[in-house]
């Protein structure tokens, strides 16, 4: 984890605050993830990244790694994927007013199968 005061890491956040706002002015939902975290809360390797390739691909999302199967951030845009889809179809919110984390109902991937 990068300190967010740190140049690079700060332009980033405002980057992406801008990105989430002109999301938001199309009146699409936004969620924020962390790829590492919904590989771990589906008892996923977080960053074995042979084993995660081959878990997304038992999913049944081989055409998504096919291209440079070996890139991290292209694992991380298909994990984000899944966290949006199961965040639609089989997620719960946990929280109050500070803020909401999303918790998977299943506790393993394998059970996504």
């Amino acid at each position: 984890m990068f300190p967010p005061n740190l140049p690079a890491i700060k332009k980033l956040a405002l980057r992406a605050t801008r990105l989430n706002r002109l999301i938001e002015e199309k009146r699409y939902k936004t969620i924020e993830m962390h790829p590492t975290s919904t590989r771990k809360a589906l008892q996923m390797p977080p960053k074995d990244w042979k084993a995660i390739q081959e878990a997304l691909k038992r999913l049944g999302l081989k055409e998504e790694l096919k291209t440079r199967p070996s890139a991290t951030h292209r694992i991380d845009a298909v994990t984000a994927a899944l966290t949006a889809v199961l965040y639609l179809k089989r997620a719960r919110l946990c929280g109050d007013e500070e803020g909401y984390i999303i918790v998977r109902k299943e506790r393993d991937w394998r059970s996504l199968m």
